[in-house]
């Protein structure tokens, strides 16, 4: 599975798409920049408590502590974060009220994947891999 969407499209596509795309401030993309870290090094190496750490209450209550360990055994069978990868900041898009920041994630053997995140008040209330 080869994954690999240069950072022109994905803002060529959001602008096609009718979003808006947005700029943050160097601290919140710091901000969601280690809470991306975070939450894939958790997939990686299951653990429930390191993943919910940075969420908002609502978010954390959609995770369920039991089903975790199986759901990240499962995308880390599809997307190997157990082995060395790299996160890299690509841009911001604005959907209703919502900024949301998007991630490439270079694993080991090259392959790539975007990664999304949303943060409301310092806290991540969305998470996908794309």
């Amino acid at each position: 599975m080869k994954f690999s969407i240069m950072a022109g499209t994905i803002l060529v596509a959001a602008t096609l798409a009718g979003l808006t795309v947005a700029r943050a401030a160097e601290a919140d993309v710091a901000l969601a920049t280690r809470a991306m870290t975070q939450m894939l090094a958790a997939i990686a190496h299951p653990d429930y408590k390191a993943f919910v750490a940075p969420t908002t209450d609502q978010f954390r209550a959609n995770v369920d502590p039991k089903k975790f360990p199986q759901q990240a055994g499962t995308i880390d069978n599809k997307i190997p974060l157990a082995e060395p990868y790299t996160v890299k900041f690509l841009a911001t898009q604005k959907a209703g009220g919502n900024l949301g920041y998007l991630f490439e994630v270079t694993l080991h053997n090259g392959d790539q994947v975007l990664a999304e995140l949303s943060l409301h008040d310092g806290k991540v209330s969305s998470f996908h891999l794309l």
